[in-house]
């Protein structure tokens, strides 16, 4: 935190509205800033999110109390993209199934399959989709991607095989062995992969989520996979969080969890650290924020 700053962090016995009253900046992380926070903290002057996602954050009211709202886009792209990796790469080797054949003390089974020569679809190719293309290309995959505004240009630098615009997302679906969700939860965007798209995909299919949890539907997911519809699913973000470890979802055997950790690592903390310590820094001195949304 930068020199002169006082750091208070959330007691959660207490609301928060009774919290911030005397606070210029919030740095919300897991935590909801509604109206009522930031009128409970009239010398709020920036709301600074700790990653990229916002949805907690209640952007109307920001916009009319004049409270800049900013976050790091990035700043854990490659953390992100690595763990979509360590997904695909758990779900094609079967790495439930390894697991209990290990405790069984048994050995050489089960056979999995390479992710050479597979098809990547990525549904979103901001930073993280980008970063895992790369890798994806680097690992012999044929990568198939859509992105809200294709540029031909971004696609021969990554050598995709192919991308298309939000439209094309049928076509990824059908094609690909993997499926990996990279998109920001919006209204577009909610619900984007239900019932007709699982039934599009392949059955020898994966599906990896390390977006937000609400991009699937939830009932459809499930559905999909107690039928084997797809062959299975990795989730590291999900509908409600913490989820339910109960869940019915969860106890099926062709699903991975992971508990929303994909951006979670000390490099990208570090480098998320040091633009939200810029961003205090500039709203300290009368500048606007860096990565402004509001």
């Amino acid at each position: 935190m930068p020199e002169g700053f006082e750091v208070v962090f959330r007691d959660e016995n207490i609301p928060l509205t009774e919290q911030v009253r005397d606070f210029e900046i919030l740095i919300p992380a897991m935590a909801k800033i509604t109206r009522e926070v930031m009128l409970a903290a009239p010398k709020l002057k920036l709301i600074q999110q700790f990653g990229v996602g916002l949805e907690g954050v209640d952007l109307e009211a920001a916009r009319e109390l004049g409270v800049y709202v900013a976050n790091v886009p990035g700043g854990n792209a490659i953390s992100v993209a690595e763990h979509a990796i360590f997904l695909m790469l758990a779900l094609a080797r079967k790495f439930n199934e390894a697991t209990k054949r290990f405790q069984e003390e048994k050995i050489g089974e089960p056979a999995g399959h390479e992710i050479y020569g597979k098809t990547l679809g990525i549904i979103g190719l901001g930073r993280s989709g980008t970063e895992l293309a790369k890798r994806a290309k680097a690992l012999g995959m044929r990568v198939l991607a859509i992105k809200k505004k294709p540029n031909p240009e971004l696609a021969r630098k990554l050598g995709l095989d192919f991308l298309g615009g939000p439209g094309d997302l049928d076509f990824v679906l059908k094609n690909s062995d993997f499926v990996s969700i990279h998109v920001p939860l919006t209204d577009e965007t909610r619900n984007l992969i239900g019932e007709r798209e699982l039934r599009l995909m392949k059955k020898t299919a994966y599906l990896i989520n390390v977006a937000r949890g609400p991009v699937v539907n939830r009932e459809a997911l499930y559905k999909a996979l107690k039928e084997k519809w797809i062959a299975g699913a990795a989730l590291d973000v999900f509908w409600e969080e913490p989820p339910n470890p109960n869940d019915p979802l969860f106890k099926l055997d062709n699903i991975i969890v992971t508990p929303h950790v994909a951006g979670v690592t000390y490099e990208a903390y570090n480098r998320i650290a040091k633009e939200v310590a810029e961003n205090i820094l500039r709203v300290s001195k009368g500048l606007p924020p860096k990565y402004r949304v509001i």
